[in-house]
């Protein structure tokens, strides 16, 4: 014998070898397409995270808003109104303190006449309001507000846009005085109490004259 398989078995081994290439090839096939890879993973991960957030693929998340601050200034009312100094009479001086004094140089009964829109013309007073500058330095008056009212619960009287009308404007120096002409609707049978409110200022302190007119 020179030692060669028959030939039956060798048919044998050739199939056998066949059959574990193609077992080793089908299991290599099976490793590469399987998913689970890296990139496969975190590609499910990213699609998990997505569809727990509730935010559609590739949008980011809003910053968080800024807590709100803590207010450090006054919180109470800035605009409340200037306090008011004790009445005078209307024929009296009143003076703010700081070398203002108001004075009501004159009360008039006129017959108002309607100029601008919403004026009606009609028993009117025309208020003549002096202020003396007594600091030592110039004083605008373009800020000055004068209002009458009438009657023991102080009804506002409505300003009239007379001709007459002659505001409050431009600067007063030290030691001389300006006057402003304002001109009110008032019937005439309630002027027996009226009350004429001059404030020099925004700010500063009312001036109250309070008495018969007209």
């Amino acid at each position: 014998m020179d030692g060669a398989l028959p030939a039956p078995r060798r048919r044998q081994q050739v199939v056998l070898g066949a059959a574990v290439l193609v077992a080793l090839l089908a299991l290599v096939a099976f490793l590469v397409t399987r998913p689970g890879n890296g990139d496969g993973a975190a590609a499910a991960d990213d699609s998990r995270a997505a569809a727990t957030s509730g935010a559609p693929e590739g949008s980011t998340a809003p910053a968080p808003m800024p807590p709100t601050p803590t207010p450090t200034g006054p919180t109470e009312d800035v605009d409340e109104p200037p306090p008011s100094l004790p009445e005078v009479a209307i024929d009296a001086a009143a003076a703010v303190g700081n070398g203002i004094v108001a004075t009501i140089a004159s009360v008039e009964a006129i017959e108002g006449t309607a100029v601008g829109p919403g004026n009606i013309a009609g028993p009117a007073l025309r208020v003549t309001v002096r202020i003396e500058n007594g600091t030592a330095e110039a004083v605008s008056l373009d800020g000055v507000a004068v209002n009458l009212a009438y009657g023991a619960d102080r009804t506002p009287a409505s300003p009239l846009d007379d001709p007459s009308r002659r505001p409050f404007t431009g600067m007063v120096d030290p030691d001389r005085s300006g006057e402003g002409v304002y001109v009110f609707s008032v019937p005439t049978d309630v002027r027996d109490l009226v009350t004429v409110e001059v404030g020099y200022q925004a700010g500063a302190p009312l001036l109250l004259f309070t008495g018969r007119a007209g």
